[in-house]
């Protein structure tokens, strides 16, 4: 885990030096002085709406998987929100495991089907993400021509997502709703014998592969998400009076969503400027303006997820203590 950080935070650092070595602090900071306050104030409150509609999506993902008592008050939006604040407040981006490490603790899910539903929620964003982009360029077009960098980083995208997809599908198919454990008491058979429970219980998580309705009705929120998401970033653009045309803001979600998925500092950092800057770029964006945007889109959600997962946490009578010592025990 501190490898992995420290790799991050490496990365972000030659990422922001370079960065700010092509564009001026001064020029950055005349962007921001010359930004509309209600426009960068709208772009906030989006995000809050845009997190909470992930509390009601991972909540219908959530409502198919087997629980085994009835789950506090508050849980789903607490620990998404924690989710959330692990992963941009966080080292190593371990937001996801502390998630689904409360979610499992309070409600008594297995940690492995907690695990295995924001799996699914993931595939499912980038299924959209490069479906929606796609739809785009071949149904509309594009008013500049597309980078090739971009072009084959989100060929190769589409095609692990299919891939994830159809893996998750396979899984779900073909293995035994409960694997019998073996009597042998070696220490070889009592790992094959906790693999397996764990297997099982990722299995339980992927409970809404046998509900086609409900992974539509996920589908149709996850849609709606990334268009209000699409929405937030076009209304950021227009703060800094950037009038661009509306498949710019669509792009830059897009490429922004996959590469702050990268090692970086919590929340992409360094590497969502970066990209925001390049893929702006074409359209005739400046790098400040661009750079600027990328940092108020960055701070929209961390001014929401910090506040709200810490208090989430301590709603749910845990520590970050607790859930750092829980992580090392699963690894």
């Amino acid at each position: 885990m501190k490898s992995r950080f420290l790799i991050g935070v490496v990365v972000s650092a030659l990422l922001l030096v370079l960065l700010f070595w092509k564009i001026p602090l001064p020029d950055v900071a005349r962007a921001f002085a010359e930004a509309s306050l209600a426009g960068l104030a709208i772009t906030v409150l989006i995000h809050a709406l845009v997190l909470s509609l992930k509390v009601v999506r991972w909540n219908i993902v959530l409502g198919s998987v087997p629980a085994p008592r009835p789950r506090p008050r508050w849980l789903v939006f607490d620990s998404l929100f924690l989710g959330y604040f692990g992963n941009y407040a966080l080292p190593a981006k371990l937001g996801e495991v502390g998630r689904s490490i409360l979610y499992s603790r309070r409600s008594g899910t297995p940690f492995s089907a907690v695990f295995a539903s924001i799996v699914f929620e993931r595939f499912l964003d980038a299924l959209v993400l490069v479906g929606g982009f796609y739809a785009v360029v071949l149904g509309v077009g594009l008013p500049v021509p597309m980078p090739g960098w971009v072009d084959r980083s989100l060929q190769i995208a589409a095609a692990i997502t299919l891939a994830g997809l159809a893996a998750l599908y396979l899984f779900w198919k073909h293995l035994p709703q409960r694997l019998e454990p073996s009597r042998d008491e070696s220490r070889r058979s009592r790992l094959l014998t906790r693999l397996g429970r764990l297997a099982s219980g990722f299995r339980a998580g992927l409970a809404i592969l046998e509900t086609p309705l409900i992974g539509a009705h996920a589908l149709l929120w996850t849609i709606l998400i990334w268009s209000i998401e699409a929405v937030s970033v076009w209304i950021c653009l227009q703060s800094f009076g950037v009038d661009i045309h509306w498949s710019a803001p669509v792009l830059q979600m897009v490429v922004t969503s996959f590469a702050i998925a990268t090692p970086s500092a919590p929340g992409g950092l360094g590497i969502h400027q970066w990209a925001t800057v390049l893929v702006l770029a074409p359209y005739g964006v400046s790098a400040s303006d661009a750079a600027a945007s990328s940092i108020v889109l960055m701070l929209a959600v961390v001014f929401w997820v910090v506040p709200l997962g810490l208090h989430g946490l301590w709603r749910q009578g845990s520590s970050r203590a607790e859930l750092e010592a829980q992580y090392q025990a699963l690894s």
